[in-house]
């Protein structure tokens, strides 16, 4: 599934570079590429055509490290849900919580809505468990409503768990919590909707899953969630 995932975005990234032609190549083309992690993917040919959006990407990174720097745990961050209120993250604390970035027209959209869906339903009696779901349209541009929209399609999916506002999850305009959690999990980058799962234990430690689905996320979840109730 992984692979499947990293195909998937290659190919969307490079299809209006091969429909229009090499005259059109452009540094917005690049730079879309390199925000989605081609530099680290494919890393001789981006160093090739796209050198100067790969450094930038490098900079970035180097300044976003700088700033979360500042931050010294998981539940120091803070972020806005789909109907706009602010969540603080400390009142996680005790909790097992799963993070992921989520798009309703994608070809993932139904398994994994599906399977977030029973992985909440099977776990949430213990009620230790906080599954966070982040709408985000940079890949594909698959998540294009706004959040009333958003939030009403998740509701037909059958989602009781708590649904985040829309963020950028790569690049300059990426969300703190995204910064943050790709910086302590060594997660460069952020591949495609639903490709990674972070997985966060009741004390905040991180945990990064890609090429997933979330139901095989259960073991490791129910895992953690024991260990808290020895």
């Amino acid at each position: 599934m992984k692979l499947l995932f990293n195909l998937c975005a290659f190919l969307l990234h490079l299809s209006s570079f091969y429909v229009r032609g090499e005259d059109s190549f452009a540094s917005e083309d690049c730079q879309a590429w390199a925000e989605s992690g081609e530099c680290d993917v494919n890393p001789d040919w981006m160093r090739e055509h796209c050198e100067l959006a790969c450094q930038e990407q490098e900079e970035l990174a180097r300044k976003d490290m700088e700033a979360i720097s500042q931050i010294q745990s998981f539940y120091d961050l803070k972020a806005k849900d789909i109907d706009g209120n602010e969540v603080d993250f400390v009142d996680l604390k005790g909790k097992v919580v799963v993070i992921t970035n989520v798009a309703s027209y994608c070809g993932f959209t139904a398994q994994h809505y599906r399977e977030l869906v029973q992985l909440y339903h099977d776990v949430k009696d213990t009620e230790m468990l906080e599954i966070m779901a982040f709408p985000c349209n940079q890949f594909g541009q698959q998540e294009p409503e706004e959040c009333p929209v958003i939030k009403k399609f998740a509701q037909q999916k059958g989602v009781e768990f708590r649904m985040m506002d829309k963020v950028d999850v790569n690049g300059k305009d990426a969300h703190v919590v995204y910064k943050y959690l790709k910086n302590v999990s060594g997660t460069k980058t952020i591949r495609w909707n639903f490709a990674t799962y972070f997985l966060i234990d009741s004390e905040g430690n991180v945990q990064s899953h890609s090429g997933t689905t979330p139901l095989e996320l259960y073991d490791p979840v129910m895992k953690l969630i024991d260990r808290d109730e020895l």
